[in-house]
């Protein structure tokens, strides 16, 4: 399900499969969705980054498997996915392409 707000959406792919959708709005701003997966990093401060690509990555992999099943992602689920794949973007193991990332989409007129 694709979340439209008043400046549109952002959806997030992981494996050439869409993974989650956010509303784009006045408040919520990319950069802010961006931002999370930079916290993340910085609250991990004291875990080898070493363990934390393996979580990151295994994480995002659990979630697409769930996906791809057919089995149902909750809400936390999905927030968390997004941490997982911001920090990976940010830390550039990932790269923001057609396969894995971020496309923001504007509202329908």
């Amino acid at each position: 399900m694709i979340y439209n707000g008043s400046n549109g959406s952002v959806c997030f792919y992981y494996k050439g499969l869409l993974i989650s959708s956010y509303p784009l709005s006045k408040f919520k701003t990319l950069n802010k969705y961006l931002y999370q997966g930079e916290d993340l990093i910085y609250k991990s401060k004291g875990i080898p980054i070493k363990s934390q690509i393996k979580m990151y990555i295994h994480y995002c992999n659990m979630i697409f498997l769930r996906k791809k099943e057919n089995k149902p992602i909750y809400r936390q689920d999905h927030i968390y996915f997004l941490n997982c794949l911001t920090a990976l973007l940010r830390l550039r193991i990932i790269d923001n392409d057609e396969q894995n990332g971020y496309m923001c989409f504007n509202k329908k007129k």
